[in-house]
């Protein structure tokens, strides 16, 4: 397995968020106009690590496209969303350590059901969509959290 650090990548989104064991939380995007599709939120906000490609920035951020974190559990993919990931993160057999910043307080519940929507149908993904519904449930059930998700913890059973 290779090992790739995207901390640079989170320090440079949140240069003010450098707590020890946090994700960096991203700025709301002022850019981002209201109802915006899916397609333009990820433009905005993603693209700039991930690409517009979905291939993820060579050693650095994990790919999209053709991730199992992507096109699998629903729930694991939303509270990545919501509140961050940091630490080791296997994609497509390489492993990446760093911190994705978290969304949840940037976006709503229907900005984040769109954008994960699109990125579950781009590249080759082929998933379910996620509702907004979805996402008010996960944040919900995770209202209390403050501290970033690792894979471990989503791996648990119900995340």
């Amino acid at each position: 397995m290779i090992h790739r650090s995207w901390l640079l990548v989170a320090a440079v989104l949140a240069p003010s968020a450098r707590v020890a064991g946090q994700a960096p939380a991203a700025a709301p995007p002022a850019a981002i106009p209201a109802g915006a599709d899916g397609a333009k939120i990820f433009a905005i906000t993603c693209a700039a690590c991930h690409l517009a490609t979905g291939l993820g920035t060579e050693g650095k951020v994990p790919p999209l496209a053709g991730s199992e974190w992507v096109t699998g559990h629903e729930g694991r993919l939303i509270r990545i969303v919501l509140h961050g990931l940091v630490g080791d993160v296997e994609v497509q057999g390489e492993v990446f350590n760093g911190a994705m910043p978290t969304w949840g307080g940037a976006f709503s519940d229907e900005q984040i059901a769109s954008v994960l929507s699109f990125v579950r149908k781009s590249w080759g993904n082929k998933a379910a969509p996620i509702t907004a519904e979805m996402v008010a449930r996960a944040r919900a059930a995770t209202a209390t959290r403050k501290l970033p998700w690792t894979v471990k913890e989503l791996l648990r059973a119900g995340n």
